[in-house]
């Protein structure tokens, strides 16, 4: 109970017992009309409290489920009054947990029938899953003494996925298949190798139907097909918790002001995307970019890395896997407890002679690149991009791996701190050790 309104009710009450208690008639009719004001505004206040609330919808809509670092995500709320009585005022609270997604409105006189719109966008800056909601509607009296609430507790969830540049001029070589090696490996992308058929499944599309075969059997039979004879590209995302570097970031996000959909909606352009000062945001990043240049490319990739668990999507193409594979970077943390060394070492050994490995990592330590030797002893080629955290912190020593990557002849490419990427991946690291 609000400290006011017990005093109320102590005054209230000290009235009535003076008004009881009064030997004069001025004194007693006084005091009584002053209970009587006091017992009747205290009973009126409650009512509209509970009148203020009622019959309210709040309905709120929200364009996609799913968005990406330097886009917006964009929600429409709307608050519509179905009693007979004006709310004086309402204050809507959201509860969401995407950064800066600053939704929460204040909307007074809202009259009898009336409807209040208002749209938000906010630019997302963090990568990662979040709910949108709960709500939460409150109201009181004009006095302030009876506060009533109201709870919507739908919550939506929604996925930022990481931020992914065009690469124009990354051309790594990538390995071939020799000769007349297939990979059996079955896809639900229409290739040119059709290699068998099966039953009719709910969801085949009309072009996967072997239509000599079904008119053979007497019902429906699709194609299976087999990923083409071209090499695979693996990307082996480092998330070791020990080499992460993260430095303090102070951007705050963009918050843009809703209009009336009765204005004319204007909204300024989206400000270009910082990258958080952190080794992990810049691997991320550089791994998101790598994987949908393959994809757009109609190369069959895969992803692995150790982070809070082990993940390991396997090779395939399309617009699927690039999806798959940016909502599992999206939630993917330097949380790892496997070296990278060991990591490759672990991993790699399944890998053939037909695909390249692409290292994303920031790790001082050169044990790394002693493990891409090994690999390439047995056949299978790789190629490292190297976040290089001395920009981060001067104290990091990187010379070693300059030095060992210079003496094996890996391919490699060095990504600095506030470097666009596009660029950082347009050409090979020189052999020079950098200073």
């Amino acid at each position: 109970m609000q400290r006011r309104l017990l005093y109320l009710i102590l005054a209230i009450i000290l009235l009535w017992i003076l008004a009881l208690n009064s030997n004069l008639p001025a004194g007693r009719s006084f005091f009584s009309s002053l209970a009587y004001l006091g017992t009747g505004g205290l009973i009126l206040s409650y009512v509209w409290s509970r009148l203020s609330i009622g019959a309210v919808e709040i309905r709120r809509f929200t364009r996609s489920r799913h968005s990406q670092i330097g886009q917006r995500v964009d929600e429409l709320f709307e608050l519509t009054n179905h009693s007979r009585t004006p709310k004086l005022w309402l204050e809507l609270t959201d509860f969401s947990t995407l950064p800066a997604h600053d939704s929460s409105r204040i909307v007074s006189n809202l009259m009898r029938g009336s409807r209040r719109r208002w749209q938000v966008r906010t630019q997302c800056m963090v990568r990662g899953r979040y709910q949108l909601g709960p709500l939460r509607l409150r109201s009181s009296d004009p006095l302030g003494l009876f506060v009533q609430e109201q709870y919507l507790a739908t919550q939506t969830p929604i996925i930022v996925y990481p931020y992914t540049v065009e690469l124009p001029n990354f051309a790594p070589v990538i390995s071939d298949l020799a000769g007349d090696e297939r990979i059996r490996l079955r896809t639900h992308i229409i290739t040119t190798n059709a290699s068998s058929v099966r039953d009719y499944a709910p969801g085949d599309s009309q072009n996967r139907i072997h239509w000599l075969s079904t008119a053979r059997t007497g019902r429906l039979i699709t194609k299976e097909f087999e990923l083409d004879p071209s090499a695979h590209v693996w990307v082996y995302l480092d998330l070791y918790q020990q080499p992460e570097i993260s430095l303090p970031w102070t951007q705050e996000n963009e918050i843009l002001t809703p209009f009336s959909f009765r204005m004319r909606p204007y909204f300024p352009k989206p400000r270009e995307v910082e990258l958080p000062p952190s080794t992990t945001e810049y691997a991320v990043t550089v791994a998101a970019s790598i994987l949908r240049h393959f994809i757009q490319r109609n190369r069959a990739v895969g992803l692995a890395a150790y982070g809070q668990t082990h993940v390991s999507l396997p090779v395939d193409r399309g617009e699927r896997q690039l999806l798959r594979m940016l909502e599992t970077l999206a939630v993917l943390e330097a949380e790892g407890e496997v070296a990278l060394a060991d990591f490759i070492l672990a991993d790699g050994i399944h890998l053939s002679r037909s695909e390249t490995l692409i290292v994303v990592t920031a790790d001082p330590d050169p044990r790394w690149v002693y493990a891409l030797r090994e690999l390439r002893s047995r056949g299978t080629h790789s190629l490292a991009i190297v976040i290089d955290s001395q920009t981060f912190d001067e104290r990091v020593n990187l010379k070693p791996v300059w030095v060992e990557l210079q003496a094996a002849k890996i391919p490699h490419y060095r990504v600095a701190k506030d470097q666009k990427l596009d660029q950082a991946l347009a050409r090979e690291v020189p052999r020079e050790i950098p200073l």
